[in-house]
């Protein structure tokens, strides 16, 4: 009886410390700290854990966890141990699906011990547009299917048919994950850490590394990031959906646009790139030989539907005094959008440079139309605001 006792007294021991000292919702479930018994220790009913190196673990791989779950309503958590699995994610079932990457750092992304990477990129060069879409390349793709996440028009098959706006994913979410597409250090072509489409998604204290369209956020796809990272260089930041930032730090790692954004405003979701209490800056890990002020913009149209709004955020001297730009000097793409900024502070901002279709608000103006409540017809319900 003595071995039971020592285990239920390290249980209990564990326990009490963890509440008395974490914050997050999830933060004793992904603590490593826990009896090497008991990795699901504080997790929700059912969990399963991943891990490559623990034999306590239902499955070594990421994606062999997602596939062996119903694909129903019903709530599913994954803990994810420490460590870096090189492989491609897809998350296609409807009901609510959450990632746990372990870590005794919740509030932090600089601190967290697990990463997902891949290495696929596209060639625009010789790529078949017919059969491979940039969404091929994604490192974790969350939709119904393959093509409801294209950046083409969304198949089936090949077949053009719509896909219905009710259909597919309604809740995802993921905790301290880095997710990196390592494609020959970018510069390649499209390589993307992250695409949705037909789904909301929420992510919390988590990376998003790539060069080239590093996110891809989808028709009818809705995403939030708050106390998170994006990495990138070319249009790292582009789609058609709906994407808020809160709390975040946007880097560049080389010369380019921020985002790139094509509304599409024959769905029913809202549409545009919205930041808040944010930072844009040169990416802490780009290349140190690089001189990169004023070398990218806040983003460009990528048609004339594009809504990309700033509030409240630090821009450093990478950032162009013209603040966004056209698409090309042969197609303008200015007539209709809409672009703004509120609050925008740092050596990055110059009121007076700033391009003539940049709406420069006032608190007032910002909260009135720019709110998340606003932005999303209401308060999204799938989002963790105690986070």
């Amino acid at each position: 009886m003595a071995p039971y006792f020592n285990i239920l007294r390290v249980v209990l021991a564990y326990a009490a410390s963890a509440s008395a000292t974490t914050f997050a919702k999830y933060a004793a479930c992904q603590s490593t700290l826990k009896p090497k018994l008991l990795p699901t220790l504080s997790c929700p009913a059912g969990t399963i854990f991943v891990s490559q190196t623990d034999k306590n673990a239902h499955f070594t791989s990421v994606q062999a966890a997602v596939t062996s779950l119903p694909n129903d309503t019903s709530p599913a958590y994954i803990l994810i141990g420490a460590g870096t699995y090189q492989e491609a994610v897809n998350v296609s079932r409807i009901g609510p699906t959450t990632l746990l990457g372990q870590t005794d750092h919740p509030a932090s992304y600089a601190q967290n011990l697990v990463t997902i990477f891949n290495t696929t990129f596209i060639n625009q060069t010789t790529q078949n547009a017919a059969i491979l879409d940039n969404a091929d390349s994604a490192v974790l793709t969350v939709a119904p299917n393959k093509y409801a996440a294209w950046t083409g028009a969304g198949y089936y098959g090949g077949t053009p048919v719509p896909i219905p706006d009710d259909f597919g994913c309604t809740d995802f979410k993921a905790y301290n994950i880095n997710f990196e597409n390592r494609a020959a250090n970018g510069g390649v072509g499209p390589a993307l850490a992250f695409g949705i489409g037909f789904a909301n998604a929420s992510f919390y204290a988590s990376t998003f590394r790539g060069m080239q369209d590093t996110m891809f956020i989808g028709k009818n796809g809705s995403a939030v990031f708050r106390k998170s990272q994006v990495l990138g260089s070319v249009d790292y930041i582009y789609g058609f959906g709906t994407a808020y930032f809160d709390q975040s730090l946007i880097g560049s790692r080389g010369a380019g646009c921020t985002t790139a954004w094509k509304g599409t405003p024959n769905y029913t979701n809202t549409y545009g790139a919205y930041f808040s209490h944010s930072s844009v800056v040169r990416s802490p890990d780009a290349n140190p030989s690089l001189d990169l002020t004023g070398q990218q913009t806040l983003g460009r149209p990528w048609n004339n539907a594009s809504v990309v709004v700033y509030m409240d955020s630090f821009m450093d001297s990478s950032i162009n005094p013209a603040g966004f730009q056209i698409w090309s000097p042969t197609d303008p793409r200015n007539e209709t959008i809409y672009y703004a900024e509120q609050g925008s502070h740092g050596p990055g901002f110059n009121a007076s440079a700033r391009v003539s279709f940049d709406h420069l608000l006032t608190a007032k103006q910002a909260s009135q139309n720019f709110t998340i409540e606003k932005i999303f017809g209401g308060l999204p319900t799938w989002v963790d605001w105690d986070f």
